[in-house]
């Protein structure tokens, strides 16, 4: 099993979520504060985290929440759903990208419930395949003239400059 405090490499993307241990309005103007400190960490992106009240999905649920609007996997929240569903009270989410790599140290007043993983993307290796014959647009196929219309155009090229010389030099002589 994975540690939940380890904060894993790479661009994947998943969710801490504590509970803020204090009254409602000290939890806000904690969780609007600076979070490195009480996360344990060096620094923290601040837009990469979310205070929110567990109270306000109580009819919607909180693990569908974290699944339908988070992009969490549903098989990463199996085992915590009813419990994630039954939390009342501030919460803080933290995001991946708020973080570098190292191992979160969470202090009072935050208690950690969970770490979530989201839905794994396929691997992307090359690029997607492609229909050409799909996305064409039929263009009209010119003939090209033949051999024998060309020596025929040649031809009569030649005979009007021959007549052209001819008309000059009966011209020209008499």
């Amino acid at each position: 099993m994975t540690d939940p405090l380890a904060i894993p490499l790479g661009p994947e993307r998943c969710v801490w979520v504590f509970a803020i241990d204090l009254p409602e309005d000290k939890a806000e103007a904690f969780a609007r504060g600076p979070l490195a400190g009480a996360l344990g960490v060096d620094s923290l992106d601040p837009g990469q985290t979310e205070y929110i009240d567990a109270d306000a999905f109580t009819e919607y649920g909180l693990s569908r929440y974290l699944i339908e609007g988070q992009g969490i996997a549903e098989a990463s929240l199996a085992t915590d759903t009813a419990m994630l569903d039954a939390l009342r009270g501030p919460l803080l989410l933290v995001f991946r990208p708020a973080l570098t790599q190292g191992r979160l140290s969470p202090e009072p007043p935050l208690r950690l419930i969970g770490r979530y993983d989201e839905i794994p993307l396929p691997p992307r290796i090359g690029m997607a395949g492609y229909d050409a014959a799909a996305d064409t647009i039929p263009v009209p196929v010119v003939k090209r003239p033949s051999d024998a219309a060309m020596s025929g155009r040649v031809a009569m090229v030649v005979l009007i400059l021959l007549a052209i010389f001819v008309t000059l030099f009966v011209w020209g002589a008499g």
